[in-house]
């Protein structure tokens, strides 16, 4: 009977030893299972959130509500304005500077009637450029130097402040090859077919501009037809808008 209960225990210990192996074999597999399954639930996450990334509308930078872009033809040359479409794009290092010139007044003319536009204004005159009537100019008044470093907007001619206001042949020349200005024979200047004139320069810290518009006021050109871009081409850039190089 002893011998019996001994071979039985024996047994019983062996079944459950046999289950115990069996029970941690299940174990280990069901961890290795768990672990398998959340890499690749990880790996499912990263693929959709890259999808979604990848899926995501492009956010617009407007020129206007509802505008991007608008195309303009000079002189059979198209020329598209727009603004840079990369949010992370960064202003110019030129223009980074914040202590140069004096600050202009917005209205720095009075009491003449020249008028103080903007970018969507400046726009429209460079829209205005292929019009036949060419009866616009879009006046860079800097120096040369400047449209080298900085580029200049579409469009434009390059009338040096400096050199309008000291030679007076050129100022002359240039009023009547460009301006649209009448040289009488008496050396009188006729405007009435004067052209409108957009004038920028640097920024409404920069001179030049306002410096060739008083020349041009001195001549006698009608202040209605100067439109003063105070902003130049700081804020110009500042807006990521179309430079030509």
């Amino acid at each position: 009977m002893k011998s019996l209960l001994i071979i039985f225990s024996l047994l019983s210990f062996s079944v459950l030893a046999d289950y115990t192996v069996e029970g941690a074999e299940n174990v280990n597999n069901n961890r290795q299972i768990d672990a398998s399954d959340k890499a690749k639930q990880t790996l499912e996450n990263a693929a959709t959130i890259l999808v979604k990334k990848t899926n995501k509308k492009k956010k617009h930078v407007w020129l206007e509500p509802g505008v991007i872009s608008k195309t303009v033809i000079i002189e059979g040359i198209p020329f598209t304005i727009n603004r840079d479409q990369d949010r992370k794009h960064l202003i110019a290092k030129l223009y980074q500077k914040t202590g140069r010139g004096i600050i202009k007044p917005m209205h720095p003319f009075k009491p003449h009637a020249v008028e103080t536009i903007g970018e969507l204004e400046m726009i429209s005159y460079i829209s205005r450029l292929s019009d036949k009537k060419k009866d616009v100019v879009v006046v860079d008044a800097r120096k040369p130097i400047w449209l080298i470093l900085a580029g200049s907007l579409p469009g434009s001619i390059n009338v040096p402040f400096h050199t309008f206001k000291k030679d007076k042949n050129l100022a002359r020349e240039t009023m009547e090859d460009e301006f649209g200005v009448i040289v009488k024979s008496n050396g009188q200047l006729d405007f009435s077919q004067a052209k409108t004139l957009a004038v920028y320069c640097n920024g409404n810290w920069c001179k030049m501009s306002p410096e060739l518009i008083w020349k041009l006021l001195d001549y006698g050109y009608p202040a209605e037809k100067i439109k003063y871009y105070r902003g130049g081409m700081q804020a110009w850039q500042l807006l990521g808008l179309t430079v030509v190089e």
